[in-house]
């Protein structure tokens, strides 16, 4: 009999000053359940998010956890369970899952525990040094470790036949078992499509908080894997892009179109758009099979590739929504500090933006600002680039602040300036409310001043120029429909202070997402009334701009 794998998808850690934090299927975790069922493995999957996004706990540093509790996950393990495997996607929420590994190993002292992600694969010396309760630490791409791992505690393989994988040796020494290799074949005849059968499915789809606006049953899906840029920020740089064919994304684009009635598909890719015959293969065999689906990519595509013949085919195909990632308006930081790449041109981003715009795409734009030899006047730069950007018809912006994380150049620099790093002041990337600063010329509050004056900078231009564009988003608003996050963001705003109702279509009350919650421990979150906090924060803004000019 094959040994037992229990997979857990943590809770969501917020913070009380992000409107909204988002619920997306775990794909990582269904990806390994699929890969492990197809080789004779028995599976179990606790979403702990996922099971119950209503229930918000208080952890630490006036955060929040969403979902199950701790004690909930811990009593729903598997007796007959023999691993146990983390997901841990994000730093900043690795103190909870820090917090789950002692307490699994309180009550299942026999069972072993191994993580998995971004994370735990850039620090696994320090974790495995650090937490006892931690038996072994996936490095990268985790089916062939996993697979390799259960071979190995069913005693049909020795230790050193491992890759993948950190653990301890005899002595209590971090070993690496061999480097991984890349999984070349992502196709369905060797990757089979998500178990999404094992996710409650139907909570995500009806809780409409995928990473892109949501206006249908809809997923998230990826196309490929790895990015070969080098952004020197970035978890993910310098990676060997590995793609699917173009027939084998679809098929599972049907596949969840006849089981659920998905329609509406949100691309994870790091970037979708490194091949474009591909891209244009994708679009093709959409349209060959008549599927009348919608579909996005909120992580982004290259400019530097998108002409309009893709984009074309992209509006044709259904795609509705596209993101650019300029990160910056200044060549300098572009260049020295984030190290794109040499092919990307910030005027020819604009001009990709205009030209999806024309075509009748929504267009959003992300940016980072904050970044360490980042200097006031270049994200004044960036602030200005997106009023440019604001004027050729982009639809939103997200300016997030700089975080370090861990594995990229940028995490050793701003160790180097911050050698308290508490993970949890990560969560600063989304918080209104509060700023934490690695930058040496700029402070935590300005900062906060500048992310609140680049925003309302970009709206006021869009409502300028596009006027029609800002009225319709407001009717948007009105009717309960969302084209972009921002309208998404509003919406969520209003409900949260029960300005408006939720018509949303949860077939139970108890799966609503947090934002619409009543109950005791929400209220605590509005009783501190963050709310007032944005207008305190616009007040500093106004003052700001007031001193500067």
């Amino acid at each position: 009999m094959s040994l037992k794998t229990t997979l857990i998808n943590p809770q969501q850690i917020f913070s009380k000053g992000q409107i909204a934090a988002g619920l997306t299927p775990p794909l990582g975790v269904a990806y390994l359940a699929s890969y492990l069922l197809a080789h004779d493995y028995p599976i179990q999957i606790i979403d702990a998010l996922g099971e119950d996004p209503h229930e918000i706990n208080p952890f630490k540093k006036e955060s929040f956890l969403r979902g199950l509790k701790i004690s909930e996950v811990v009593s729903r393990i598997d007796s007959d369970t023999h691993l146990v495997g983390i997901s841990n996607l994000f730093s900043f929420a690795y103190p909870a899952i820090e917090l789950l590994c002692q307490e699994i190993r309180k009550a299942h002292p026999d069972k072993k525990i191994v993580l998995g992600g971004p994370h735990p694969s850039a620090l696994y010396e320090d974790i495995l040094k650090n937490v006892p309760e931690v038996d072994f630490i996936a490095i990268g791409e985790g089916e062939e470790s996993l697979l390799g791992l259960l071979s190995y505690l069913e005693g049909r393989s020795e230790l050193d036949e491992l890759s993948g994988l950190a653990t301890r040796d005899k002595s209590g020494k971090v070993i690496v078992l061999n480097s991984s290799k890349r999984i070349k074949n992502l196709n369905q005849d060797n990757i089979p499509f998500p178990a999404r059968h094992l996710l409650p499915m139907e909570n995500y789809i009806q809780a409409q908080e995928g990473h892109g606006p949501s206006s249908g049953r809809w997923t998230s899906i990826l196309s490929s894997r790895g990015c070969p840029y080098g952004c020197t920020f970035c978890e993910s740089r310098r990676t060997t892009w590995i793609a699917r064919e173009p027939s084998d994304v679809v098929d599972e684009m049907e596949f969840c179109l006849k089981e659920w009635g998905i329609n509406e598909f949100h691309f994870e890719d790091d970037n979708m758009t490194i091949n474009k015959d591909r891209l244009i293969g994708i679009c093709d065999e959409i349209i060959s099979r008549g599927l009348k689906i919608k579909w996005q990519t909120p992580n982004g595509i290259r400019a530097s590739v998108t002409d309009s013949e893709m984009l074309s085919k992209m509006r044709d195909s259904g795609c509705l929504h596209i993101t650019l990632a300029p990160e910056t308006g200044s060549i300098r930081v572009l260049k020295e500090i984030i190290e794109k790449g040499k092919d990307f041109d910030l005027t020819q981003l604009k001009d990709c933006g205009a030209l999806a715009h024309k075509l009748g795409l929504k267009v959003a734009a992300y940016f980072i600002i904050g970044l360490p030899g980042e200097t006031r006047l270049e994200v004044q730069e960036t602030i200005n680039y997106a009023k440019e950007l604001a004027k050729s018809g982009v639809d939103e912006v997200a300016f997030g602040l700089f975080i370090p994380l861990p594995g990229t150049p940028l995490w050793e620099v701003s160790k180097k300036k911050n050698q308290d790093l508490d993970f949890l002041d990560l969560l600063a990337v989304g918080d209104m409310n509060k700023a934490v600063s690695w930058n040496d010329e700029i402070d935590a509050e300005e900062l906060n001043s500048l992310r609140l004056k680049a925003y309302i900078s970009f709206h006021l231009t869009r409502m300028i120029y596009h006027p029609l564009l800002f009225i319709n988003s407001f009717i948007n608003v009105l009717r309960n429909i969302e084209e972009t996050k921002t309208e998404r963001t509003l919406l969520q705003f209003l409900k949260r202070f029960g300005l408006k109702k939720d018509t949303s279509n949860v077939l139970d009350p108890s799966l609503a997402a947090y934002p619409y919650d009543s109950s005791a421990t929400m209220k605590t979150i509005l009783q501190s009334k963050p709310h007032y906090a944005y207008g305190h924060s616009l007040l500093k803004t106004l003052r700001f701009w007031k001193k500067e000019n």
